[in-house]
């Protein structure tokens, strides 16, 4: 008894590969394969089996929107193979290689006979022909472009405008199609744009989408705490914050450093210094900048309050909060502070009794260090921290030869080959930059080599 065999013939699959590569060598740009597609393109429009011309479609709607330029280039290049296209019937292969056509006459009548024929890759062309450089074939296109309403046809449209925004006659284009899509009838499609997977494309629906209201609270503060592309992120979050600036102690806690930033601007400005703590501490540099601005415009020293919190910091407390505040207070503290930020330098005070000291984590040595470099005075540089570049972590050595650039000319010779004997090679690059012309000693590598051998 014969089976029936599922998924596509074997004929198919092999044609949507060979398309697939043929598209993917074009969006490259370069002459060749752009003309190597063409020429496939134009020998399936005239004699291809269904199947061929179906595959061909596919491949040119999953490619990047970049696809259609570099054709519309390479149908007219110099010395490029052309083939008399009519533009007849309904056929949007066809009619898209005749709306690449050097006569202009061909291209106006491609562009009419699109105008009855939906899908997205019609709009493209259709898109792509707004910047024709026929007045007529311009005009035809962009009269015809406001008929699309479906989401998928207004995406293709879009991606392509974005990526034509350069071109001369391509001013004002994308503005009024814009303009259009704000329309109530084009409501669904914005909505589409703004979950588009080009980003360009997404960002574009989503600053349109914000703009007719189309998202409620939840919906915005879902976006800015969770969207995988930080410029929405941002952009829901600054909406969110205009209508409901409660909201700002939770996008605190957002991954993007871009929306912290905006949480912690929008907050009250008699916040408990308390509820600061987190944000003086952030990971991002941004971010504890807005904190310490908070502190400032209240008249409250940030640096007060970073002493205060390292002061109850102990060597088994959070090694993120503890790193944090020490670069903190590396960007506005001064030299009185240069004792506490030795003390995150050194091994941390036993745990119990016949305990020996506890070594700091080394991301709060790498920020000690760091905040060292920037607040010791210049001629205490190197005896603070020559001893620290024996320090077992590559980072922690990386950030002391990095800090004694500061003084270059006064870092011993011993100093600098304990660098350049270290195996991790950013820590060698470091100290390397201290004494360039020094003739360096053969370096074992981490896999027992000499270098230069």
């Amino acid at each position: 008894m014969l089976r029936r065999r599922d998924g596509p013939a074997p004929a198919t699959v092999l044609d949507a590969e060979r398309w697939s590569g043929l598209c993917r060598a074009a969006v490259t740009g370069r002459p060749e394969t752009v003309e190597a597609l063409l020429d496939a393109l134009r020998a399936a429009v005239d004699g291809g089996l269904p199947y061929d011309r179906a595959a061909a479609l596919d491949a040119l709607l999953r490619s990047p929107p970049e696809l259609l330029p570099h054709l519309d280039r390479g149908a007219r290049a110099p010395g490029a193979t052309t083939v008399p296209l009519r533009p007849r019937g309904t056929d949007p292969l066809r009619l898209l290689l005749a709306s690449l056509d050097r006569d202009g006459h061909v291209r106006q009548a491609a562009v009419e006979a699109l105008t009855g024929v939906g899908g997205p890759l019609a709009a493209a062309a259709l898109a792509l022909r707004t910047v024709d450089w026929v007045p007529a074939v311009r005009e035809c296109a962009e009269a015809a472009l406001p008929a699309r309403t479906a989401p998928d046809e207004v995406a293709a449209a879009v991606r392509l405008l974005l990526r034509l925004g350069g071109r001369r006659r391509a001013a004002g284009r994308l503005a009024g199609y814009r303009a259009v899509l704000a329309e109530p009838g084009y409501r669904r499609a914005v909505r589409a744009l703004a979950a588009d997977g080009d980003p360009r494309t997404r960002r574009f629906g989503m600053e349109l989408a914000l703009e007719l209201g189309e998202y409620v609270r939840g919906d915005l503060l879902r976006t800015a705490l969770r969207d995988r592309d930080q410029v929405c992120r941002r952009l829901c979050a600054e909406r969110l914050l205009e209508i409901d600036p409660d909201q700002a102690g939770r996008l605190m806690w957002a991954r993007s450093a871009a929306v912290r930033e905006l949480a912690v601007a929008a907050l009250p400005v008699d916040v408990p210094a308390a509820r600061l703590v987190g944000v003086l501490a952030d990971p991002a540099r941004m971010v504890r900048a807005q904190a310490r601005w908070q502190l400032y415009r209240r008249g409250e020293p940030p640096a007060r309050v970073y002493r205060r919190q390292l002061g109850r910091c102990g060597s088994g407390g959070p090694a993120g909060l503890t790193a944090g505040l020490l670069a903190g207070l590396g960007e506005c503290g001064d030299a009185t502070d240069v004792p506490l930020l030795l003390r995150f330098t050194e091994p941390g005070p036993a745990p119990g009794p016949g305990s020996g000291p506890v070594a700091r984590p080394a991301r709060v040595r790498r920020c000690a260090v760091r905040a060292l470099g920037r607040l010791a005075p210049a001629g205490d540089l190197v005896r603070l921290l020559a001893p620290l570049a024996l320090d077992p972590d590559p980072g922690v050595a990386r950030e002391v030869f990095e800090a004694l650039a500061r003084v270059a000319a006064q870092v011993p010779a011993e100093t600098v080959w304990v660098g350049r004997t270290r195996t991790e090679p950013a820590v060698r690059r470091a100290a390397e930059r201290l004494a360039p012309d020094a003739g360096a000693a053969p370096v074992r590598s981490s896999r027992g080599t000499d270098r230069g051998r």
